[in-house]
């Protein structure tokens, strides 16, 4: 089920838009209270040699610890991006857990607590945005972020371990208690160590000379370590505040910290053998009733008919933008291939499908124009005018005068198909329209119209004298 989730969140972590989508999933999500139930997080403190295995090269990192872990051991985990969820898989010993719920319930928390995140890390780590959209994507390396909001999703504190390796006091974040916000003195304490998958030599060849860690582990105690074990339990910090998490020790130092960064080269997914506490993940938890099941996938439709309907806005908004660019050549351009295009659909259509369309654009028009004021009508007609003189300025004389053969044959059959009522209402139609033109006409306009109207006319007698002429 989660793994589903994290699928539908790591596509939204794509978009442009991610950050308000992948807020609306989580939103979503929140509202299924029957998956969000508490996790029971009772970790594992001792080592156990039948079920763990010792992870050498961090074990070596761990050395340059400080003094008051250097004495636990580093558990073996999967390298596969999901090391710090494997990790706290590991401890809880929870066949039921898996790196996509804890993954799905971390950017949960992360924005029901956003701003606290923002206020107590940004300064440090960056923008929790970036950190939202780098969690909703399986398999993607983890961070500070992550080890605070997992505090809160686990009931549990975490101690983060960071060796001093190339070490600076504005690491000192790296090196810190995160409580969870209803922190005890009963309240259970699990230590992650930031480690590497190679070791200090390769790594620094890898990384220009550089080092930064690209894998987490745990660190549990001896298996005859009691004590250590009960000083373990505590948690380093006696006064916890209403906030989701608190730091053992404040860092006011507003400098930039150096943020680990994990190299392509660094070779995280080389085999490991996982111990048999770390669960892989499971297609779907299977829940006790169907109708729970419907439940989630009617949310999962809805946020992806959300997401649909987003892109399509997008796509009308950037084919406007794209219209608004163009050149009055181009767009002309356009409109002739899109007609071409309409023109090539119709000839593949039966007449009476084709028919039925014309009808419906004239019912269409009709509307359209019945619902327009004068002033629009007006502007409507200034704009067709405007888009014929363009069209008719780009076009050759010959491919002018085959528009103009193409109109009058258009014109002649649409009077051939007109009844002899239906010709009587278009004469006293033009009548009408001619009687307006001219009623509004200036006493220039008049005389154009005039001039016009002979040219046309001898233009009309010459054509027609040459064809009886041609016909003698």
């Amino acid at each position: 089920m989660f793994e589903t989730l994290l699928t539908l969140l790591g596509k939204a972590s794509m978009t442009s838009n991610y950050y308000d989508q992948i807020r609306t999933i989580c939103q979503q999500i929140e509202i299924l209270e029957w998956l969000l139930t508490p996790i029971q997080f009772t970790p594992i403190t001792h080592f156990d040699p039948k079920v763990h295995r010792v992870d050498q090269k961090a074990k070596l990192y761990l050395q340059q610890a400080s003094l008051d872990v250097q004495n636990m051991i580093t558990i073996e985990v999967a390298a596969d991006g999901n090391c710090l969820y494997n990790s706290i898989i590991c401890l809880s010993g929870n066949t039921a857990s898996t790196p996509s719920e804890l993954r799905v319930r971390s950017l949960i928390e992360l924005f029901k607590n956003e701003n606290f995140y923002h206020n107590r890390f940004a300064h440090i780590i960056g923008p929790v945005n970036e950190a939202i959209k780098n969690i909703a994507r399986n398999f993607s390396f983890s961070e500070l972020y992550e080890i605070a909001a997992l505090s809160n999703v686990l009931k549990c504190n975490i101690q983060s371990v960071y060796p001093t390796i190339d070490y600076r006091s504005d690491l000192n974040i790296m090196n810190n208690t995160f409580e969870h916000a209803q922190c005890s003195i009963a309240s259970k304490t699990i230590c992650l160590f930031w480690t590497h998958t190679e070791s200090e030599t390769e790594a620094r060849r890898s990384n220009a000379g550089n080092w930064s860690p690209n894998h987490f582990v745990q660190l549990l105690l001896p298996s005859d370590n009691s004590q250590s074990q009960n000083h373990l339990s505590q948690p380093k910090i006696s006064d916890s505040g209403s906030t989701p998490t608190k730091a053992t020790t404040k860092n006011n130092t507003l400098t930039q910290v150096r943020i680990p960064e994990f190299n392509a080269d660094d070779n995280e997914m080389q085999p490991f053998q996982v111990p048999s506490t770390v669960i892989t993940t499971t297609n779907e938890i299977i829940t006790p009733r169907t109708k729970r099941r419907l439940q989630l996938v009617e949310t999962c439709a809805s946020v992806e008919s959300k997401i649909v309907e987003h892109k399509r806005m997008q796509v009308r908004e950037r084919m406007t933008a794209k219209r608004a660019a163009a050149t009055s050549e181009e767009a002309e351009r356009q409109r002739i291939l899109a007609r071409e295009r309409s023109a090539a659909k119709r000839t593949a259509l039966a007449p009476e499908v084709v028919e039925r369309k014309r009808a419906l654009d004239c019912e269409r028009s009709a509307a359209r124009r019945a619902a327009l004021t004068p002033e629009e009508i007006e502007r409507q007609q200034a704009l067709n005018r405007e888009r014929n003189a363009v069209r008719r300025a780009v076009l050759t004389s010959d491919e002018l005068e085959q528009q103009q053969a193409l109109h009058r044959k258009q014109m002649a059959a649409w009077r051939a198909a007109l009844t002899s009522k239906e010709v009587e209402q278009q004469r006293t139609l033009a009548v009408d329209r001619s009687m307006a033109r001219r009623a509004t006409a200036t006493p220039i306009e008049a005389e154009e119209q005039r001039v016009l109207a002979r040219e046309r006319s001898t233009t009309r007698r010459a054509a027609h004298e040459s064809e009886e002429a041609k016909q003698q």
